[in-house]
């Protein structure tokens, strides 16, 4: 964990003072007091950047959410901040051209900050409408990894996965590159490293280049011993399956942005059962305010990891602990209650804010996900076992009219394509009741799928397999075998899921009830216990594209690993390598674009290119 390492903890600092001092630069372009308008989105990560004071001091006067409403500003320059989406950049743009006036245009009044990185065709844009400098510049803004907890670094780029995986938009591949090159002039290169997938290997690559054109670390003992970079679509099922730890099932009832779990209270926030618009029965959100970081919030800290049905014990325990305090403060002398308030009190009414804001969010997992969590559990271990694949269709059928929920209905028919391989007419089976259930408008999301590999195009016969690849057909890029075989190779699925101990576990697979261990954990785990390299490489062919180095730092001298995660990495597969630290006595830590679940990935295949 982060904590541990004074190195790392000297990362953070020093990631928080680079970005501050790109941003400073950017604002120093107009020296004037100036407005600072931002995108929602953009808001809580830019809070772990720089805070309202540190704004303040770079000269913003104001600041602003972008609404569909211009600022008034007067003659005041703007600053945008925005994500790299074409329909908010053009609501900019629009914004811009209704203030300016094309016989006196404005010098210097507007800047456009795009993160991570603009697009040309913004420059297009603009300079169609004849405001490329002259009126509007545009700036490229990407912070360095942001310090979510213990050990788990985000560059917060939530429309990667949209854009390169499923519309494969290799335009932010370069800010991977530049992200790892950046920390590793901080943490050194890591003697052992491994590469897998396409994208990976292009990371690699480009991290090369930057290595070479814009120099190398000169750290001469990396804080690292290995690095693992991994494609999400490596492994689809360590965040297509339902979680079973606290912090998976808080990231699926709750938006979890940034490491921050904010949900007001509001007229849709209410303990009772509410009906959607299918007259369905729902139960609603109870209203909580959490920081997902364990050095802010000890609760969170004991119970993040913990399988789900434990945690509502330890809160209750933590519950009893309270009331029996405030009992024997009532007991207490002057003196006593006087040390009590100055050395106490303030550390006892935080423990309760935390206790009630966790009890409120178990309260809302239970109501929200515990009517079919068993059952939905006992699905997943037989498509991970290869079993009932009948009775998991039918499953699937019934979760799709009964729970109302495309995500969560695609999520499991990704999940069995790729295990329990569907033939042609049992996706159309499926894919006609979707559309029917959640609309027509979503037919487009079946050539996603097909793009991601999660059902093999009709259209092409069997003979394609053979074509030479540099055709770039789109085939299959998953097979029940293959599957079966890899995760037979990497020991990921326990012969007998019940006998996994959830309680006190130790096995990697608890983080699902028994049911599959993540592959990063494997691989990490392979890493620390010495298997040789060659026996490694052997068994991760079969996963794809793979790159593997070894400058004499192997078996590993230094047992720090770094895993970094491409499309997102879930909350379960930190538990699982956190518990694989504790029983190597090793350290590992995490960092990927942004923290995700199934439903994100879901969501992402059922949305146009943003």
């Amino acid at each position: 964990m982060l904590i541990v390492f004074p190195s790392c903890i000297i990362i953070c600092h020093f990631e928080r003072e680079i970005s501050k001092a790109q941003l400073s630069k950017i604002f120093s372009a107009n020296p004037n007091r100036k407005f600072l308008v931002i995108e929602p989105s953009l808001i809580k990560p830019l809070e772990r950047v720089c805070g309202v004071q540190w704004l303040k001091g770079s000269g913003v006067d104001k600041i602003f959410k972008l609404e569909s409403v211009a600022v008034n500003h007067e003659d005041t320059p703007i600053f945008y901040m925005i994500p790299p989406e074409y329909k908010v950049f053009t609501q900019v743009v629009d914004q811009v051209r209704a203030q300016v006036d094309i016989a006196n245009p404005p010098n210097n009044r507007y800047h456009i900050i795009v993160i991570p990185r603009s697009l040309h065709i913004f420059e297009e844009e603009l300079e169609e409408y004849g405001l490329l400098e002259s009126v509007a510049k545009i700036h490229s803004f990407q912070w360095m990894p942001l310090h979510l907890d213990e050990g788990i670094l985000s560059l917060e780029m939530p429309l990667l996965y949209n854009s390169l995986f499923v519309y494969e938009n290799y335009g932010l591949i370069p800010v991977l590159s530049k992200a790892l090159w950046q920390l590793s002039l901080v943490i050194g290169k890591p003697n052992v490293i491994i590469s897998i997938g396409a994208h990976s290997n292009t990371v690699l690559k480009q991290f090369d280049d930057l290595c070479e054109t814009k120099g190398d670390t000169d750290k001469v003992d990396p804080d690292f011993g290995a690095l693992l970079i991994i494609d999400r679509s490596v492994d689809y099922s360590s965040a297509l399956l339902t979680p079973g730890v606290y912090s998976g099932l808080l990231s699926e009832v709750y938006s979890v942005k940034s490491g921050l779990c904010d949900l007001k209270q509001s007229a849709e926030t209410s303990k009772d059962l509410q009906l959607d618009d299918k007259c369905i029965p729902v139960w609603e959100r109870r209203p909580v305010n959490l920081t997902l970081n364990s050095q802010q919030d000890p609760v969170y800290s004991d119970i993040k990891n913990r399988y789900f049905t434990q945690v509502t014990s330890v809160l209750s325990n933590l519950t009893k602990q309270l009331k029996q305090e405030k009992i024997s403060s009532q007991e207490m002398a002057l003196d006593e209650i006087k040390r009590y308030v100055q050395t106490q009190l303030q550390a006892a009414k935080s423990r309760k804010t935390f206790i009630s804001n966790h009890l409120l969010a178990a309260e809302s997992i239970i109501n929200v996900v515990g009517h079919r969590y068993e059952k939905q559990k006992e699905v997943e271990i037989d498509i991970m076992k290869n079993t009932n694949k009948s009775t998991n269709l039918n499953y699937l059928e019934e979760i799709t009219v009964i729970e109302n929920d495309m995500l969560l209905s695609l999520r499991l028919f990704c999940l069995l394509s790729i295990t329990q391989k569907l033939s042609d007419s049992e996706v159309k089976s499926f894919w006609r009741k979707f559309l029917h259930q959640f609309g027509f408008n979503y037919g487009f999301a079946l050539n996603n799928l097909r793009n991601l590999g999660f059902v093999s195009d009709p259209s092409q016969s069997s003979s394609t397999i053979n074509i030479p690849s540099k055709l770039n057909l789109k085939l299959p890029k998953f097979t029940t075998s293959n599957f079966y075989t890899n995760t037979k190779n990497m020991r990921q699925i326990p012969a007998d899921p019940d006998n996994v101990n959830l309680k006190h576990p130790t096995c990697a697979s608890y983080v699902f009830g028994g049911a599959y261990i993540p592959l990063i954990t494997q691989i990490a785990g392979m890493l620390l216990n010495s298997i040789p390299l060659e026996d490694i490489k052997a068994k991760l062919e079969n996963f794809g594209p793979i790159s593997l180095r070894n400058n004499k730092g192997y078996p590993l001298l230094c047992r720090n690993v770094l895993l970094f995660i491409l499309g997102g990495i879930t909350y379960a597969e930190i538990a699982a390598c956190n518990l694989l630290e504790t029983l190597t006595g090793s350290r590992i830590c995490v960092m990927s674009d942004r923290i995700v679940n199934g439903n994100d990935l879901a969501n992402d295949i059922l949305s146009l290119p943003r």
